[in-house]
């Protein structure tokens, strides 16, 4: 009998080393797990900024002006419902200036989706290239898909002048997107 005592206790004490051998190394493949995807959600964000910076470039080059704005292209822009979206516009001064982008208006069901501060004041240099970030739209998850047309109008003053630079319609279309591109993307 008290061999089997012995023996049940020497079962259970190494049942215990191998439970706690394996969760061990799963708790150290769950965290070089979490790095690689921190590291590549860092990598997207930048991967995001300078799409946005090569979109608005590329505008420049096809269409010329002075201001350039996302959804004012004749490519459908989409805006995603449940996250936030961001709407830039790039400038290229001639000269250093004060630029002032305004939104005039919106499509009505989406005025209650602007998050934060609307527009965009700044002085701008020749060769910034830096996209303006001039509105937030947070866009509620059961949000109807519709376009989204929004007007802005351009100011500069410069030399303390105010000078009219540029009335913009920019076309947006509100689109879900699948569930699992929602979470790989």
């Amino acid at each position: 009998m008290k061999k089997l005592k012995k023996r049940g206790a020497f079962e259970l004490s190494m049942t215990t080393v191998v439970i706690l051998v394996i969760a061990m190394v799963m708790l150290a493949l769950g965290l070089v797990m979490v790095r690689r995807i921190m590291c590549g959600a860092i990598g997207l964000t930048s991967t995001i900024n300078q799409k946005i910076h090569d979109k608005i470039n590329q505008m420049f080059e096809a269409e010329g002006g002075e201001v350039q704005c996302i959804g004012a292209g004749t490519e459908t822009v989409y805006l995603i419902p449940g996250k936030v979206n961001y709407i830039y516009c790039g400038i290229n001064a001639p000269k250093d200036a004060e630029y002032i982008i305004s939104i005039e208006s919106i499509t009505d069901d989406a005025k209650d989706w602007i998050y934060g501060s609307e527009g965009w004041k700044g002085t701008v240099s020749p060769g910034d290239t830096q996209p303006k970030k001039i509105l937030r739209l947070k866009i509620p998850k059961d949000a109807p898909e519709i376009p989204v047309i929004i007007h802005i109008k351009v100011t500069k003053n410069e030399d303390g002048e105010s000078k009219h630079v540029a009335t913009l319609d920019l076309d947006f279309q509100v689109k879900r997107i699948g569930g699992l591109r929602g979470a790989i993307c």
